[in-house]
C-alpha cells in the first residue's frame, strides 16, 4: 500500500499479498463467491496497524474483494524488487516473477480497460508471469508463462466495521 488510512492509522508502506484459489473460473462467480486462501502482511506492521489490518482483510472490505474464506494471516519478511518493468516478489511461501507486455508501441505495457475488477482496481497492466511459486494452506502450486496482471488499488469510502 503506497499510502493510506484505516481510521486514524497511517498504512502506508505496508506490504500485502492474498493467495486465493478460486472457487470458480466464471466471471460473475468470482465477484460472486470468491475463493478461500492466505493473507500475509509484512513483518515489518505494527501493532496498531496489525489490529486494524486483520479485520480489513478478513471482512472483505470494501465489497468485492474476492478472498471470502481467510484460511490464516501471516506475518512474514515480503521483498518487492523492481528492475525496469520486472517485478520479483518473495515471501516465505511463495516467489513470483512478471513483467508488463509490451503494447502496440512496443514501450508502454497493455492496459485492461472495463474490467470486471474496476470497482476496486484500476490501471490494470497486463503481464507475463514467468514464474510463480506456491506453497501453503495445502496448495502446493508451480506455474510457468502464465498471464497475470499488476494494478492499483483504489479503496476509498467509509465502512461501519471501522
Amino acid at each position: 500500500m503506497e499510502e493510506g488510512k484505516i481510521g486514524d492509522v497511517d498504512i502506508s508502506g505496508v506490504l500485502a499479498i492474498h493467495v486465493v484459489d478460486l472457487y470458480s473460473n466464471k466471471a460473475a462467480d468470482v465477484l460472486s463467491k470468491g475463493g478461500e486462501g492466505g493473507v500475509y502482511l509484512s513483518d515489518k506492521t505494527t501493532e496498531e496497524q496489525r489490529r486494524y489490518l486483520e479485520p480489513f482483510f478478513t471482512n472483505r472490505i470494501p465489497g468485492g474483494m474476492i478472498l471470502s474464506k481467510v484460511l490464516g494471516i501471516k506475518y512474514v519478511d515480503i521483498n518487492l524488487n523492481r528492475e525496469g518493468n520486472t517485478f520479483h516478489v518473495t515471501m516465505p511461501y511463495g516467489e513470483m516473477k512478471l513483467s508488463y507486455t509490451p503494447g502496440l508501441d512496443g514501450k508502454n505495457p497493455q492496459r485492461l480497460e472495463n474490467s470486471l475488477f474496476g470497482m476496486y482496481l484500476s490501471d490494470l497492466k497486463i503481464c507475463n508471469t514467468h514464474f510463480w511459486k506456491y506453497n501453503d494452506f495445502g496448495r502446493n502450486w508451480e506455474f510457468k508463462n502464465r498471464s497475470g496482471v499488476i494494478a492499483s488499488f483504489d479503496m476509498k469510502g467509509k465502512s461501519r466495521n471501522f
